[in-house]
């Protein structure tokens, strides 16, 4: 892969993050489950999701158990973020992201990623996402 065409990669990569994390706040969740491969995986601290009509459900579920007002105002926001090559269809990241509800920090943690090149996109192929704290509602 040149320095440019892993360029591109990376920026396709980035916005497949985004799109995951834009569509997911806006309730938009079949797009979301679009950034996985047919066969990807979803692994959370609740399960692990193999297809995306496991991981749509999954995902319904917990808006679902959230509600459209626990919801509202959502916002998953990345920082840091590593991108190596294994070759040039196969990536893996690590990028660290917060959420914020109404201004206030809900959760943090990592989304540790697999991702495969299909046609022109850079999809997930496997995310595992690692929450390593999460607002405690009877604290607050």
């Amino acid at each position: 892969m040149t320095p440019d065409e892993e360029n591109l990669a990376r920026m396709a990569i980035r916005h497949t993050q985004s799109i995951y994390n834009n569509c997911g706040d806006r309730g938009q969740v079949e797009e979301m489950v679009g950034t996985f491969t047919p066969d990807g995986v979803m692994q959370t601290n609740f399960g692990i999701y193999e297809g995306r009509e496991a991981i749509l459900a999954f995902v319904r579920s917990v808006v679902a158990r959230s509600g459209d007002a626990d919801m509202a105002g959502s916002r998953h926001n990345l920082t840091t973020s590593r991108i190596e090559f294994e070759s040039d269809t196969v990536a893996l990241g690590w990028t660290y992201y917060f959420v914020s509800r109404r201004g206030v920090t809900s959760e943090d943690g990592m989304y540790i990623d697999r991702f495969e090149k299909h046609g022109d996109r850079w999809l997930l192929a496997h995310r595992r996402v690692k929450s390593l704290w999460f607002l405690n509602p009877t604290n607050s």
